[in-house]
Order: structure tokens, then sequence, then C-alpha cells
């Protein structure tokens, strides 16, 4: 049996491309294309499957169910190909620029400011890497958090960390007193030197007390997504974990105060392929942020 090959992949750009507009005259224009020569495709293509794809009238036109159907697929195909091309044979006059990054930096403080600094820079693209992540090569920069790092003279720092208790908004209007914690779970990031202990050492009688609910969990996005979800507290780094917590729609307690942090989050640049003026470009931005 003979495979049904449509001859022409044109046509289903353009077909994708009228469909969008419920236009030809606008899929024209999209294109570089007149609108005659936009109707003689689509007809082409029309002719060929025996079908109707559009309902012509004489300011616009719009799809048959056939159309309908049909569009669906060739949208998720011709958006495979370009994602696919695009991967694998890059424009020249895009610039890319890799970024190594814990999960809680990916997930949280770098996406806002990655998309900023493409859209001030047009031409390069930012490929975010986290840290667990297998990657072949030697990215051209790093976000790296290290207790021993604890200057603000680190050529490439960029912030400190406190931690703060954060929880659902609700619950977090209850908390009036350190002893109201005691009705939640606590978690705590079994990687971070600061936890519930630290934190509620400050006020006697609370941190030996076994009736505290306090569980150790993997990462920051792990028990932010756990506190989203149920009637929990975690003691999350701050302002790395801002984004993240805002996104979720919890809400900072105020009324146990954060706790300053050991160590801090610093940029770090690769020279083994050389300093391009872009990656020097992004370390500069990054810290100004």
């Amino acid at each position: 049996m003979q495979p049904h090959r449509i001859p022409s992949l044109n046509w289903l750009r353009v077909f994708d491309a009228a469909a969008r507009h419920q236009s030809f005259a606008s899929a024209g224009r999209e294109l570089n294309m007149s609108a005659a020569a936009v109707s003689q495709q689509i007809l082409a293509l029309e002719t060929y499957l025996k079908k109707p794809l559009f309902l012509r009238s004489a300011n616009k036109v719009r799809l048959t169910l056939e159309g309908n159907e049909f569009l669906p697929t060739i949208q998720v195909s011709l958006r495979a190909i370009e994602a696919k091309s695009a991967s694998l044979f890059p424009r020249r006059d895009v610039e890319r620029v890799s970024l190594v990054a814990s999960q809680l930096m990916a997930m949280s403080w770098l996406p806002r400011r990655l998309s900023a600094f493409e859209k001030k820079h047009p031409s390069v693209r930012v490929d975010l890497i986290t840290e667990d992540s297998q990657r072949n090569g030697e990215p051209d920069l790093a976000i790296r958090f290290d207790y021993v790092m604890t200057t603000r003279e680190h050529p490439g720092w960029l912030m400190g960390i406190s931690h703060v208790v954060v929880g659902q908004p609700q619950d977090v209007e209850r908390i009036t007193t350190a002893e109201a914690v005691m009705d939640y779970k606590l978690l705590d990031v079994r990687s971070h030197a600061v936890g519930w202990n630290t934190l509620l050492s400050r006020y006697s009688g609370i941190s030996g007390d076994s009736a505290l609910m306090v569980e150790s969990v993997d990462t920051t996005p792990l028990a932010l997504m756990m506190v989203k979800e149920s009637a929990a507290l975690a003691l999350v780094p701050w302002p790395a974990a801002q984004n993240l917590v805002e996104a979720l729609g919890l809400a900072v307690c105020n009324t146990l105060p954060a706790i300053p942090g050991l160590g801090n989050y610093y940029i770090e640049q690769f020279s083994g392929h050389g300093i391009r003026p872009v990656i020097r470009t992004l370390f500069n931005e990054l810290r100004r942020n």
C-alpha cells in the first residue's frame, strides 16, 4: 500500500498561517506572499485531500469541520520540526550562553531575570542547566552556593541569604506566637545549615518539645510544593526562594523573624574556551539584579 504523502510541506505551512489568521491576506503578509498565492496553495492542498478546508466569504475565511480536525496535527508537527531544527542547527545570528545553577535558583530567582535579559538582548539565548543534569563540556557560567565563601568581596558575589518561615496565607495569619507553629508539620531542607531547631532555640521550651513534627526533605522546591498542598511550614532561603514562593501563592510569616544564613551565592566564569563579551554582559547584569 502506497504511503499517503502530501506532495508539498509548504502547503501545510500556508494552511497553518491561514487558519491562525482566518484570512488569506493576513497569512500572506506573515509568509511574504500575496493573498492570491496563499489561496492557490490552499486550493492545491484541498484538491489533493479531496475535501474543502475553508469556507470562503467576501471578507474572511473560516475552517470547515475537516479543517478544524486537521489543524492541531499540522501545528504540533510544524512546531516539533521547528524546535528540533533550532536545537540541532542553531542560526548563526543567535549566540548561546550556558548557565548552570541549583534547582532552586533555576526554578525561582533566575527565570524572570533571564527572560528580561533575552528581551534586552534578542540575539542571545541562555541555556539554563540544573546542577544535577547530565551535560557535556564546561558551561560558560555557573551560580554556586558556598558556606565557606562568606564575604561580599568575592568578584562574583551575587547575594547572601536569610532563612524565613513560609506557609499558606491563611496559616501564616493564624501564627501570632512562636508556640503556634506546634500545630503544623515543620519542613527542614537537609542540605541547609539552618533549620527549625536553630530558629526555635530562641524561644524557651519549644525546640525540645516532643510534640513538634519536623520532617526533612531534599530540596527547597520540594518543601514549598509540600507547603502548597498541606498544612505545613517550611524554613527557606531568602531572597533565593522569593519568586517561587510568590508563584505558588505562599506567604512569609513575619511573626518569626528571619535568621541570617551562612554562606553566599556567587557567579563563576569558565574561561576554557575564552570569555566572550556576551558572557561578561550576562555576568554583570545578573549581579546588578
